[in-house]
């Protein structure tokens, strides 16, 4: 008999990937952004990506407009993995009834755009989108749970939790070799609760690095052991977090819609691999992630004097910064790699191919 044929899966990143990958082919990036692309040929799946200059246009008009362009180029593949653009799924699936191709999303920012368009036009659309979604992967539970509590199909929303490059961070001390000099605080997305870090760690004895965008921490007031970075390449993180005693990630709480569902993975899972102890929000979609007093810290959202007597007792116990560290880093290394979720992740193509095909 002849060999089954292969799934042709088309990736259509959120952002920019092309220089990122070209970069990653170099050994220069760690491979986390790539959503387990690269392992996809030893899974059995013929996986590419697509980016052309207009869709990169009309990114800074709307995330959610910028795979329109790719309206024709998906009719060639088997299943289409987006990161955004329900209007590319409501317009093939909803109005041109397209068959194929089935889309697999990959879910940051479902529940915040449900949230924020409950109704009108841009909530008829966004409903109608995902429910001809095949699969929704879920990187938090809490995202699972709020969109079947909403009405969407349960079998076709999974929980399966974001891998990151652990290696490529837990190796870099053998490179780096460089001694804790700060705390970091690394994130770009508008969930990230800054103003009350900036209040926790006023006048104390010890510098904090940011690395994030300009208009994330627009109009608030900055102390003067503050230091933030605007534009730090992504080669450059794994020596950044070395640098570090260890890092804090603040998150504004579940019920805020601003940024993305799953808000901070990145920022506490890569410092985790690291060996890094990490003081996070305490909220529902890190907890999938982080136990308290086991492999981090977690405070309440917006507490200014827990987050600060969180940073004042890592500060002063370096016994439990690596303790935490230590144990954060192994569980990294053994739950949340690329490899691990790119696994899951071509079990869920291979899988909605061969249902599309009985149908």
């Amino acid at each position: 008999m002849p060999a089954e044929r292969r799934a042709k899966v088309l990736y259509l990143y959120a952002g920019r990937r092309r220089e990122f990958y070209e970069k990653w082919k170099r050994g220069l990036v760690p491979d986390t952004q790539l959503l387990g692309l690269n392992y996809m040929d030893n899974f059995g799946i013929d996986a590419t990506f697509l980016e052309w200059p207009i869709s990169n246009w009309l990114r800074k008009l709307s995330f959610n407009l910028a795979h329109l362009p790719y309206i024709f180029a998906i009719r060639e593949y088997d299943l289409v993995f987006i990161c955004a653009g329900l209007p590319l799924v409501f317009l093939s699936k909803w109005l041109l009834r397209w068959k194929k191709p089935g889309f697999v999303i990959y879910n940051t920012f479902l529940t915040n755009a449900l949230k924020r368009h409950p109704k009108g036009i841009l909530g008829f659309i966004n409903r109608k989108a995902i429910e001809n979604i095949d699969v929704i992967v879920c990187t938090a539970g809490e995202q699972q749970k709020f969109l079947i509590e909403s009405g969407f199909n349960p079998k076709n929303i999974v929980f399966q939790p974001i891998g990151i490059d652990a290696s490529r961070f837990a190796r870099e001390p053998e490179i780096s070799g460089k001694k804790p000099g700060y705390i970091l605080a690394v994130g770009r997305d508008p969930g990230r609760n800054y103003r009350t870090l900036f209040e926790a760690v006023k006048d104390l004895p010890v510098k904090l690095k940011v690395a994030t965008k300009r208009e994330v921490v627009a109009g608030l007031d900055v102390p003067k052991n503050v230091e933030i970075s605007y534009h730090v390449p992504y080669e450059q993180m794994p020596a950044l977090y070395q640098g570090a005693y260890f890092c804090v990630v603040p998150l504004r709480d579940w019920d805020d819609p601003k940024g993305s569902d799953t808000s901070g993975q990145y920022g506490y899972l890569e410092p985790m691999a690291s060996g890094k102890a990490v003081i996070a929000t305490d909220k529902s979609t890190v907890r999938d992630y982080i136990e308290n007093n086991v492999d981090g810290l977690l405070v309440p959202p917006g507490d200014q004097k827990a987050l600060r007597g969180a940073i004042q007792k890592l500060l002063s116990d370096e016994s439990l910064r690596n303790r935490l560290g230590q144990t954060a880093q192994k569980k990294v290394l053994q739950n949340f790699t690329s490899k691990i979720f790119a696994g899951a992740l071509a079990n869920i193509f291979k899988k909605s191919r061969v249902s599309r095909l009985i149908q």
